[in-house]
């Protein structure tokens, strides 16, 4: 059993994110989010620890907030015959602007409610 290492809370969404794995650009969903990471849904292979870029559009009260999220691939999710399902990505540092880091902490808090 493998101990959870998440220290925020995930929301389910469904939100299309226009990505940057590497040098590889693609479109896919957002499975879940939260002020520490995404899970991205994509067959697009990617190795752990690789960079990712994410620009998406978050919905806000005042019509949608543009936020780029930026982290590397922290897990990368197979089902059981081995087929890539998805990726897990965990923001680390002080990569995301503050400006994005302020629109998804309102996003979340909003999704939240």
């Amino acid at each position: 059993m493998t101990q959870e290492k998440r220290v925020f809370p995930r929301f389910p969404v469904a939100l299309t994110a226009h990505c940057r794995i590497g040098n590889r650009f693609i479109r896919d969903t957002l499975g879940d989010l939260s002020e520490g990471g995404f899970y991205l849904r994509t067959k697009e292979p990617a190795r752990e620890g690789a960079p990712v870029r994410a620009v998406l559009a978050l919905p806000a009260e005042n019509g949608s907030r543009i936020c780029t999220l930026v982290g590397n691939v922290a897990r990368v999710d197979r089902d059981l015959k081995g087929h890539l399902r998805g990726l897990g990505v965990s923001f680390s540092g002080d990569q995301i602007a503050s400006f994005d880091r302020r629109s998804l902490v309102d996003y979340l808090s909003q999704h939240a409610a």
